[in-house]
């Protein structure tokens, strides 16, 4: 027989985990699954899961399966336009809470983002030079279009924090999850989203090839070159990890790619150059 815990989760797939036990607990409890969601529901917990889901009477505007589904067609929508996943995520929590309260369908939403986006596309160069000129920002079209759509995040793009985001999806792109602190260190180090790209391609390609050098020399797997050595290496060019790759170029029967790096003019990247 399948218990509460199992019953909870067939109903409500996507709901965060304390929720879910929450749930849980309360039909064990009650015996009644609909009892139990209302007394989720006005539980403290339920407000942060769900934020903007509750009328001042305390009533639901949508059911928790419809909430999720709908927080992931904005979201959705959004990816259509160049916006990654995490960058929303990070950076239009209250937006998509505000959509909630307002009760804005994904068909609605997909409107207002068409015509968010066919108003500014031609304004787009300006915006940049206006960015570069100012605040030594150089944003990329999905940036100016996520600002346009939450003018709040402006204050954002100006503190990196759009830039943070983009770094971190082109880590994933290529099959890393960074930490929120590489992801900054590699912001304040002036990296653009293009430049992050090809630094993530590059250690896809050849952090293989590093660690396998490594293996041959009998380095425990813990102590093999991991992403964050080899960012040492190509962005903030520290000498010890640099000498451990030429290190192992020159141990190599066979040259392979060389691995990128980046110049840098005090605290801003000029370009990516050869190690």
């Amino acid at each position: 027989m399948a218990t509460y815990e199992e019953l909870a989760k067939s109903l409500y797939p996507n709901m965060p985990l304390d929720i879910l036990d929450l749930f849980a607990d309360e039909w064990a409890r009650t015996g009644d699954p609909q009892v139990a969601i209302a007394e989720v529901r006005r539980s403290p917990a339920y407000e942060i899961a769900f934020p903007g889901n509750k009328r001042p009477d305390g009533t639901v505007k949508f059911d928790e399966v419809t909430y999720t589904s709908l927080k992931e067609s904005y979201i959705g929508t959004l990816q259509e336009y160049g916006i990654p996943r995490n960058t929303s995520v990070d950076l239009l929590t209250d937006r998509f809470t505000g959509l909630i309260e307002g009760e804005v369908s994904a068909r609605e939403f997909a409107q207002r983002v068409d015509a968010t986006f066919q108003g500014i596309q031609e304004n787009i160069p300006e915006v940049q030079e206006f960015y570069a000129s100012n605040f030594g920002l150089e944003l990329t079209p999905e940036a100016i279009f996520i600002g346009a759509l939450d003018p709040t995040v402006g204050e954002e793009i100006v503190a990196g924090r759009i830039t943070t985001a983009q770094i971190g999806g082109e880590a994933a792109r290529a099959g890393f999850s960074i930490t929120g602190d590489l992801a900054q260190r590699l912001q304040r180090a002036g990296v653009t989203q293009a430049q992050a790209r090809q630094i993530f391609t590059s250690a896809e390609l050849q952090l293989p090839q590093l660690q396998e050098l490594q293996a041959q020399q009998g380095i425990a797997e813990e102590e093999r070159f991991g992403l964050e050595e080899f960012t040492e290496a190509a962005v903030f060019q520290s000498p010890e990890e640099i000498q451990q790759i030429q290190r192992l170029r020159e141990e190599q029967a066979s040259e392979f790619a060389p691995t990128t790096g980046a110049t840098r003019t005090g605290r801003r990247v000029t370009g990516l150059t050869e190690l």
